[in-house]
């Protein structure tokens, strides 16, 4: 089982309008496309985020690689492109691959 994280830091102003978007637009775009069987949302609480930020993580979970690198080529970069413009320049993401043992 593989884990591909995304940690967004954004602008404390627009987070709330972002979190609303990420569940119920842009997290079931991404497991419609099949390639993960789960999830997990929520917002970092230690460390404290920057004055002016808040930090959320969400965690896919993909039962094969196989499946995680289709869905980065195929997949996120049409969903990247995606986000609505209010949030352009707003936000960092971090992206990661944990291979779970």
């Amino acid at each position: 089982m593989l884990l591909y994280a995304v940690r967004v830091s954004i602008e404390a102003e627009i987070a709330e309008a972002w979190r609303n978007w990420m569940v119920h637009v842009h997290i079931p775009e991404v497991l419609q496309t099949g390639y993960f069987r789960g999830h997990r949302f929520g917002e970092v609480v230690e460390p404290s985020p920057p004055a002016g930020q808040r930090v959320f993580l969400v965690l896919y979970e993909a039962a094969q690689e196989s499946d995680l690198r289709t869905y980065l080529e195929k997949e996120a970069p049409r969903l990247r492109v995606a986000y609505p413009p209010e949030f352009a320049g707003r936000f960092q993401a971090e992206r990661w691959i944990w291979k779970m043992a």
